[in-house]
């Protein structure tokens, strides 16, 4: 074997050292994309070139460029409708129908319809409509963050249309695809991943039992009996800022990667996070209308031009086909830019002015810039691993010695593990695609399970990591401390991920 392939290894490698280490992802990506780049060329100013020609490619690519424009245009309308008020309006609504603790808490569930187009809207709307009323009902604040974080990302990964998540998770599969050299729809390997989601469907249903029938145990059992039978005044006393976490560990200057995702911890009090994503004082009369009218436009407009789109290179007449030969994420890029004009519009009929609308958008479009940095450097990561010859590496090493079983549990953990240490699933999945698929294909393994594994894998830390964006802002959302909501749900996470990696153990030696 020429041991020179393990080289091939070290960029992702130094990325997830130096990503675990610092916390800092973005710089960790660009030091292992530039290893990589020195390792090739051999030479210090021809590796900066190198360095500059991997992202140039990938900026360069239509379908890649098509995932960065959705995903600041989408967080650009997530703004557009706070400011409109709609989110306000929605609360009103939602006063007049819940009169105790579990009411309260199922009702978080059933926004899900009306939030889950992004995560970092799902909770901190969902936690802006929810707090007066958990507050008011005595629901723990620990417990409603809990119920926040873990009705995000593992619902929203499973949701194949319609969400900042599917454009990145479309890319990053056709990343995968790509170093295993194998063809076909990414979007078809992503919709026959889900029945295997595994870590999203037990967290899921742990979360819901702890509501449904009361099965709540540890430190979370403690809050919700002391919540019931304390003094309110007493039990929801202001705490301290829900980033205390992140003071402790010195993470204070990495907060701005919270809201996309991306980052590994938030900062400021939850009004300064309000009027970052917007749940201030609205422009508009606060009208439901306003909240529902763009996502009732945005979700049925992008499954009609996956379907135009497809229709066009489809082989056969089934839906399945015709969809699976649609290009997903130029027909989504194409629903979203109409659905904006169209809000804009309404919103400009009811008064509001375009430099307002236009200065907003901008604004919320900018924050998830870090998370198209990220991906700028990211994907090219796996370009260079490839060239370097990660797939020879992963065909010689363990396509003949690793065993298929042990592929899907193999692959959630480490994933897992990564997310875990450096806080982002989205710089995880970027990282362990390009490797979870040739390592699938090469053992002759499922690909649809190793995916399921990474994306998995990735929404374990995404939920559970004291350092994760997802984790900070709902504790900030529900008003919790930090560093109780993270000793309360990390016992539920746990158990979910343990029965999940059960799964993947036992599935592939059913199918």
């Amino acid at each position: 074997m020429d041991y020179g392939l393990w080289l091939s290894i070290v960029p992702s490698l130094i990325a997830i050292v130096l990503a675990t280490w610092t916390k800092q992802v973005i710089p960790s990506l660009l030091i292992g994309l530039w290893a990589g780049s020195f390792i090739l060329t051999g030479s210090f100013l021809g590796s900066i070139s190198q360095t500059v020609d991997y992202i140039v490619e990938v900026l360069s690519d239509p379908g890649n460029l098509d995932v960065l424009l959705f995903l600041y245009v989408f967080s650009g309308l997530v703004a557009l409708i706070q400011l409109s008020g709609g989110v306000q309006a929605f609360a009103k609504v939602m006063d007049n129908y819940i009169n105790n603790s579990k009411k309260t808490l199922i009702a978080s569930w059933l926004l899900l319809p009306i939030t889950f187009i992004d995560c970092g809207f799902r909770v901190v709307a969902t936690g802006s409509i929810m707090k007066p009323l958990a507050d008011r009902f005595s629901v723990s604040r620990e417990r409603l963050a809990y119920m926040l974080n873990n009705s995000a990302s593992p619902v929203i990964v499973l949701i194949p249309v319609a969400t900042t998540y599917i454009g990145y998770i479309i890319g990053v599969l056709n990343k995968g695809m790509g170093a295993a050299g194998i063809e076909g729809s990414a979007m078809q390997l992503f919709l026959s991943s889900l029945p295997f989601q595994f870590f999203s469907f037990t967290s899921i249903t742990i979360a819901l039992l702890s509501v449904i029938i009361g099965w709540n145990f540890g430190s979370m059992k403690k809050l919700i009996q002391s919540a019931n039978h304390s003094n309110k005044e007493t039990s929801f006393s202001r705490p301290a800022h829900a980033m205390e976490m992140s003071e402790e560990i010195g993470n204070t200057d990495k907060a701005d990667t919270a809201k996309d995702q991306m980052g590994v911890t938030s900062k400021g009090k939850m009004e300064k996070m309000d009027m970052d994503m917007g749940i201030g004082k609205p422009a508009l009369k606060p009208r439901l209308f306003n909240l529902l009218a763009p996502i009732l436009v945005l979700i049925p407009l992008s499954f009609f031009l996956m379907w135009w789109d497809g229709r066009k290179e489809a082989k056969g007449e089934s839906i399945v086909e015709v969809f699976s030969a649609a290009d997903p994420s130029r027909s989504m890029f194409l629903a979203l830019f109409i659905t904006v004009m169209i809000t804009a519009a309404l919103y400009l009929f009811q008064g509001l002015k375009l430099k307002k609308m236009t200065d907003r958008f901008i604004k919320g479009g900018n924050k998830l810039m870090v998370t198209i940095v990220i991906l700028a450097v990211a994907w090219p990561i796996s370009d260079v691993s490839q060239d370097l010859g990660l797939t020879d590496l992963i065909r010689k090493t363990l396509g003949g010695t690793l065993t298929p079983i042990w592929v899907p549990v193999l692959i959630f953990v480490v994933t897992g593990a990564v997310t875990y240490f450096i806080g982002s699933s989205w710089g995880a999945w970027a990282l362990m695609m390009p490797i979870a698929i040739p390592l699938a294909v090469t053992t002759g393994g499922s690909v649809p399970l190793a995916v399921a594994a990474v994306l998995s894998g990735g929404t374990f830390g995404d939920v559970t990591s004291p350092v994760s964006g997802m984790t900070a802002m709902s504790a900030g959302a529900a008003g919790a401390d930090h560093m109780k909501y993270v000793k309360a749900m990390t016992p539920y996470n746990l158990l979910a991920a343990g029965l999940a990696a059960g799964l993947f153990l036992v599935v592939p030696l059913i199918f």
